[in-house]
């Protein structure tokens, strides 16, 4: 993670498109010096997370939770806490905010048939 403003950035979907430039540019020191910790951290977990094609839109990357809270695969409810449904991304069940806003809606269905 060195501080180094890339020449030649990889195609995206991004609409928008994307613009080289050096973290420091966009955040704060201490930010910047915590992201780059960071991502040396997730690069030693997450294979192919560290590359030359990586691309960060913005401050939220495409990570996910290191956790899986256990849930059952009809109720979606948690196996041994009875009202407890975990879902989205912080529970381990999504990768982004629209896998976890599907997730979310999946178990507010569920516990509507519930309360029925």
């Amino acid at each position: 993670t060195k501080s180094k403003i890339s020449s030649d950035i990889p195609k995206t979907s991004y609409v928008p498109g994307t613009t080289s430039v050096e973290l420091g540019q966009v955040f704060p020191g201490f930010l910047t010096q915590i992201m780059r910790e960071g991502f040396n951290e997730f690069g030693k977990t997450m294979r192919g997370y560290m590359t030359n094609d990586a691309i960060l839109h913005a401050p939220e990357s495409r990570t996910s939770s290191p956790v899986r809270i256990p849930r059952d695969n009809e109720t979606l409810e948690h196996v041994q806490i009875k009202g407890l449904y975990p879902c989205g991304e912080g529970a381990g069940y999504a990768g982004g905010i629209i896998s976890a806003a599907i997730d979310g809606e999946k178990c507010a269905l569920k516990i509507a048939e519930v309360l029925k």
